[in-house]
């Protein structure tokens, strides 16, 4: 099946777009024909995810998610150059990984002020234009797996994507008279590493992966496919919603072996073995 979107027309906010899975958010809104204003506080990295694209359906900011100014520019300078604001996708954020009795408060309070404050920011600045518009709009917030689970080193990240999930849940409420759908992308482990990895992350993810019951790590492509669903009008009845997209981990573990031992087999209907 070969599933295509077609935004023309519209325009896509994407901050966080300097790698990873932003950058292919912003590839593949702009191959289905959207204007897109793409944000990081990366300027080489952002600069490098805009160099092949079109010059006059994409348009690049460095700006702070984190701070009101930053937020405010980011939504005024899409709707200066393109004239509206369609969707808003908030992909920025920071992870970085501290045992619980070795994090610092101001390690934990940036998690916070990127992931969490920086989506509210994003989507009450963006939800403001939609409204002024009288359009309607899409804005799809980032989560992640570990909220759902203890994993170790986690601490900050994790809890800014839980209150990032609940923020998210309320404003799907609020959002709903004005036609915005709020929803929620929630990868698990997806490829978005240099190569070659460093020994100790590669030996890492050979323990991981095999435990997936998809038994491989994501592309940045098949995120991304889930967003532009979620910012289409195939999912026009959709909101409030957290999507997993990981591959099943969330759910249980690849079993390591045959799950019916072929020498005992039971019978269902005779009930014997």
């Amino acid at each position: 099946m070969n599933v295509t979107f077609d935004f023309t027309g519209k325009v896509v906010i994407v901050p966080g777009a300097a790698r990873g899975i932003g950058r292919e958010m912003v590839a593949q809104f702009a191959a289905a024909g959207a204007s897109i204003l793409a944000a990081d506080r990366d300027a080489e990295g952002l600069a490098e995810t805009c160099r092949a694209l079109d010059p006059s359906r994409i348009a690049s900011l460095v700006a702070d998610v984190s701070s009101e100014a930053g937020a405010a520019s980011i939504v005024d300078t899409a709707v200066q150059r393109f004239g509206r604001l369609d969707i808003c996708v908030n992909n920025a954020a920071v992870a970085p990984h501290t045992a619980l009795l070795e994090e610092r408060v101001e390690v934990w309070d940036t998690v916070f002020a990127v992931n969490t404050r920086g989506t509210f920011l994003m989507t009450q600045a963006a939800a403001r234009a939609m409204i002024a518009a009288g359009n309607g709009g899409r804005i799809v917030n980032f989560s992640s797996g570990v909220t759902t689970r203890g994993s170790a080193g986690a601490a900050a990240y994790s809890a800014s994507r839980a209150a990032t999930e609940a923020f998210s849940r309320v404003a799907a409420v609020e959002l709903s008279p004005h036609n915005i759908l709020v929803n929620v992308v929630s990868p698990g482990l997806i490829d978005t590493q240099p190569k070659p990895l460093p020994p100790s992350m590669a030996e890492s993810l050979g323990k991981r992966i095999p435990a997936i019951p998809l038994a491989r790590p994501g592309e940045p492509s098949e995120v991304a496919a889930l967003v532009l669903f979620l910012a289409s009008d195939a999912a026009s009845y959709i909101t409030g919603a957290v999507y997993s997209i990981d591959g099943g981990s969330g759910i249980g573990t690849r079993p390591a072996g045959p799950v019916v031992d072929e020498d005992v087999r039971y019978d269902w209907v005779t009930g014997r073995e």
